[in-house]
């Protein structure tokens, strides 16, 4: 039963991460984290395995995606040589806080950030979906902009792409298509970083997850990977087809629902 939930996420997962140039671990973190609380595994470290978990999922999602972004020319690649390895460090930095703060805090945090981020894609202006002057940065500009992506990626075990499609929007004024497409080969890089700062973390409470690495449960990323990385090219095909309004506001939707199951609104007003 757990294996074919995770195939269906990996189903959803992958589709998102073409569409909208997301890892996809917005939706991983909490299926596995719920998952894994069903199977009896404390909450730290089922929501910790689920980030790292999520991570390794999204490397070959993510490449997937990329791959078909690039034959479609949407991925602008002297932005991407510079983002990524900003993006793998801040990943790493994170993945190694991560498991050493509480785990209801972390959380929260995914809450907020996916609700921000889809408040900030829902108030860009309609400019952004129609071109405009796209903008050029700076190496430090370029290296700056692939922080905040990489910190939460590896924090929180998502891709990153949440944070930089709207930063790629909103920052670069780059058409939401090209957006999706540079940030998928950015958060590939994120990701990568992230896995190893998990990896390398390996507390005695996991010994009771068989086939782990660190915090990285091996058997449910390769259910996830497995169909997760065909069914990204589809959603990269789905991408150049909605129209881009339609595109933005569907992704600001599931951030705003999974966020509001992350804060657990009720458990915050002590219900």
């Amino acid at each position: 039963m757990y294996v074919a939930a995770l195939l269906l996420v990996g189903v959803v997962v992958g589709v998102m991460a073409g569409l909208f140039g997301v890892g996809g671990g917005f939706l991983m973190v909490p299926a596995q984290f719920w998952a894994l609380g069903l199977l009896g595994v404390d909450p730290e470290t089922a929501l910790r395995t689920a980030f790292g978990t999520s991570l390794a999922v999204v490397i070959p999602t993510a490449a997937s995606g990329a791959w078909a972004h690039h034959c479609r020319r949407c991925v602008r690649w002297d932005a991407v040589r510079w983002m990524g390895p900003s993006a793998a460090i801040a990943s790493l930095a994170g993945a190694l806080l991560s498991t050493r703060v509480p785990g209801r805090p972390l959380e929260l945090l995914l809450g907020l950030v996916l609700c921000g981020a889809a408040v900030q894609l829902l108030l860009q202006r309609a400019s952004c979906d129609l071109g405009g002057e796209e903008r050029t940065l700076t190496r430090g500009g370029y290296l700056a902009l692939g922080l905040p992506g990489g910190v939460l990626s590896g924090l929180l075990g998502i891709g990153g792409g949440i944070v930089l499609v709207p930063l790629l929007s909103l920052v670069l004024r780059y058409p939401v298509r090209t957006a999706v497409g540079t940030s998928t080969p950015v958060i590939l890089c994120a990701a990568l970083g992230g896995v190893v700062g998990y990896a390398l973390t390996a507390p005695a409470a996991l010994v009771a997850l068989p086939l782990s690495v660190g915090y990285v449960s091996l058997p449910s990323a390769a259910a996830l990977a497995l169909a997760s990385v065909p069914m990204a090219q589809l959603g990269a095909r789905l991408a150049h087809a909605c129209p881009p309004r339609l595109l933005r506001t569907a992704l600001a939707g599931v951030m705003i629902l999974v966020g509001l199951l992350m804060l657990d609104v009720p458990r915050l007003l002590g219900l």
